[in-house]
């Protein structure tokens, strides 16, 4: 009796595409600074269109723990490094990027509120609309000074045309509609009018208002919804609160010392991109009751505050460029090595092989949805 042979490994995975997309993404930050926005347009396009193969490669060959919490974090990391970039640079209002961020990590925080309680918050269609945007923004944003004043209105009214062409022919064909097409094109119109002012800082203006507006009221469910379930179960704690106050004080703190002192941005970015990669896995952790407690949390989120704050002092009216780098390097090795330890001690909730070591079943596949 022979046994049965083993499905051959694909050579090229859903987590492996991911990975390639998280590889280039710093550079992506470095083209934006030294003003090689064509580099940046070009890889940050590729990069985002992977997005669909990556989730095409998940659905034909199943999901997985760990891609289930790679995938959002690609999306955020990506969405961090550039819009932080913009802030510095000046082409975005810096407060705008400031509470974009803020909602994130309030929200990501409360997820884990809910998780610890068994509470259901599902990613609602408007949250996935929101990241589209938000890349969406970043393209817009990369392509204008590339084009003439003539050209700009017509890339964007081909903005406001494309998506409900593609989402005519989807109805004709597989009789499925689109709705994100309906915000697509929404987005260009409203562009569109907003650049009859041929202002292009006011068009800069607009993009990052729409933006912040749409990405708060995506979550509402999470922060009307969700917050009166957790008032009903009667127990939100230390743990929950340290998790939404670090949530408001270091996207703030970030976006405080990047505009308003000479630090160097490297560390800063590497602060928001690793405190936004931690959320999904505290998501994960929280569902299965293992997430940190609150002194834990507290004394790295804490601890970033504090050094930013430290970084604030020494570029403000002391003028010591110098010292506030140091202040935030040192911040970044803190929130880089204390999210370091969550995901090493977390590992075995995220890591198909060691699931499959703990459950002589095998590895049971559960998604908690990070991006909301």
């Amino acid at each position: 009796m022979t046994s049965p042979t083993k499905p051959r490994k694909p050579l090229i995975t859903a987590n492996l595409v991911t990975f390639a997309r998280l590889v280039p993404m710093p550079l992506l930050a470095y083209w934006i600074y030294v003003g090689n926005w064509r580099i940046a347009l070009v890889v940050g396009t590729i990069i985002a269109c992977t997005d669909f193969v990556d989730g095409y490669l998940a659905r034909k060959q199943g999901p997985t723990v760990f891609g289930g919490l790679l995938d959002p974090i690609a999306d955020k990391v990506f969405v961090a490094l550039i819009y932080l970039s913009f802030a510095d640079l000046g082409v975005i209002p810096a407060w705008a990027c400031a509470l974009m961020f803020v909602r994130e990590f309030v929200v990501t925080g409360l997820r884990s509120a809910y998780e610890q309680r068994g509470l259901s918050m599902k990613t609602s269609y408007l949250a996935k609309v929101k990241t589209w945007t938000q890349m969406q923004g970043i393209g817009v944003i990369l392509l204008f000074p590339m084009l003439s004043e003539a050209v700009i209105p017509w890339v964007l009214w081909i903005g406001v045309a494309l998506p409900l062409i593609a989402m005519a022919i989807l109805y004709a064909v597989k009789k499925k509609f689109w709705k994100g097409a309906l915000v697509m094109s929404g987005s260009f119109l409203f562009l569109a009018l907003i650049h009859l002012k041929k202002d292009p800082e006011l068009s800069a203006n607009a993009i990052m208002v729409m933006i912040v507006a749409l990405t708060w009221v995506s979550g509402i469910d999470y922060l009307i919804g969700g917050v009166k379930k957790l008032r009903e179960h009667g127990d939100f704690g230390r743990a929950d609160l340290v998790r939404v106050l670090s949530g408001i004080t270091i996207p703030v703190m970030v976006f405080l010392v990047i505009t308003q002192t000479e630090t160097t941005p490297w560390p800063l970015l590497l602060i928001l991109a690793c405190e936004l990669s931690v959320g999904g896995l505290d998501n994960l952790l929280s569902h299965h009751q293992k997430a940190s407690g609150a002194l834990v949390w507290g004394l790295r989120t804490g601890g970033v505050t504090l050094l930013l704050g430290g970084a604030m002092l020494a570029g403000g009216e002391t003028a010591m460029p110098t010292h506030a780098t140091w202040f935030a390097v040192f911040a970044a090795a803190l929130s880089s090595t204390g999210v370091f330890w969550e995901f090493w001690r977390g590992r075995d909730y995220y890591l198909e092989a060691r699931l499959r070591e703990k459950s002589p079943g095998g590895a049971r596949v559960l998604h908690i949805q990070s991006s909301g």
